[in-house]
């Protein structure tokens, strides 16, 4: 396998840990109308999430408002994303990971959420810095997993397919997204879930700390 000289990061799961950050979100809102996040309700979230696995990002987060809140849906999606302004909790491996191989690979950081919101959520800590550009949603004319999102991404950077890699969390947005595109991928995951048939990614990581092996690093 060629070594891979420009890593993209999809944001939510690989950067922000997107687990405590949509349920801390969900707890907020639901503490803004007046609503305990009691064990009844956890249950209800930890079910939903269950099923929601196959949904695309935006298609997840409606699910999760429309179920939560479907008497206020409109202030309660305002709430939502204000609260996850605030959400600001990191994957610790990408923390130790990105100084240590910044100045010898290309790195650029893909979000799926508004910009104000993704750049809200990093602006604490340094990582931002190590990113040769940030890319979010708005800056594309389609979504994830549409192929000309990479495709627009890799034209405007210059890169070559073959050794860029997709790094992400998501299947159905993130690895599908770069199977369409003819990109390599590597979908980070627990060992126990099994690598999928389809989208198939071309690395399975449970440790983000493992991709070292996949660099040419002096």
């Amino acid at each position: 396998m060629s070594k891979f000289k420009t890593l993209i990061f999809i944001s939510e799961g690989t950067i922000l840990n997107e687990q405590a950050a949509e349920r801390n979100a969900l707890k907020q809102t639901l503490a803004a109308f007046q609503h305990e996040f009691s064990p009844a309700e956890r249950l209800k979230y930890n079910n939903l999430q269950a099923q929601s696995k196959l949904l695309h990002f935006n298609e997840r987060i409606e699910l999760l408002l429309k179920t939560y809140f479907p008497a206020n849906l409109t202030q309660a999606r305002i709430c939502f994303w204000e609260k996850m302004k605030d959400q600001k909790q990191l994957n610790k491996d990408a923390v130790a990971l990105i100084p240590q191989i910044a100045s010898q690979v290309n790195l650029l950081l893909f979000s799926k959420e508004k910009r104000k919101i993704m750049t809200s959520r990093l602006a604490e800590n340094d990582l931002l810095a190590y990113f040769t550009k940030c890319y979010v949603q708005e800056d594309f004319a389609q979504a994830l997993p549409d192929k000309s999102v990479f495709h627009q991404l890799l034209n405007e950077q210059k890169l070559d397919a073959s050794s860029s890699l997709i790094i992400g969390t998501d299947l159905t947005d993130e690895i599908q997204g770069a199977v369409n595109a003819a990109i390599p991928s590597l979908w980070l995951a627990p060992k126990k879930v099994k690598m999928p048939i389809s989208p198939r990614p071309t690395l399975h990581l449970s440790k983000l700390s493992d991709l070292i092996f996949y660099l040419e690093l002096s």
